[in-house]
């Protein structure tokens, strides 16, 4: 990662979360190729995203 790198946070309920998880994965799923770490890119954040969605279904499980 680039030392100058700038992030962003985002809140969204459970149903964006899983339309962002499934649109990044689609996008993965049929990456065209070109740029190999935009590749790496969309994995990363289908990752995180699904990652994000299991945090937040055992939140909801546990209430």
């Amino acid at each position: 990662m680039e030392d100058n790198q700038l992030f962003t946070t985002i809140s969204v309920d459970i149903e964006a979360l899983r339309l962002l998880h499934r649109s990044v994965a689609e996008a993965y799923d049929n990456w065209p190729g070109g740029d190999a770490n935009e590749q790496v890119g969309l994995l990363n954040m289908k990752t995180q995203l699904y990652a994000a969605l299991m945090d937040h279904l055992l939140e909801l499980g546990s209430i």
